[in-house]
């Protein structure tokens, strides 16, 4: 597991900031653990409850 996985798995680092480091370390990191950590990352994206898409107008 490389620093990235440790963070997010403990919820140290959002997934924006894990987004940003494996940007940042994709060069460094096997190609294969690259591709486990986006899967990773994308899982949790689909997991995670979506904002909604505009506040709800009232009276104005």
């Amino acid at each position: 597991m490389c620093l990235i996985c440790i963070d997010f798995d403990r919820q140290a680092m959002s997934l924006g900031e894990a987004r940003r480091a494996l940007g940042e370390m994709r060069v460094a990191l096997d190609a294969a653990h690259v591709a486990e950590v986006e899967a990773k990352l994308a899982e949790s994206e689909r997991a995670a409850p979506s904002p909604p898409s505009s506040p709800p107008s009232g009276p104005a």
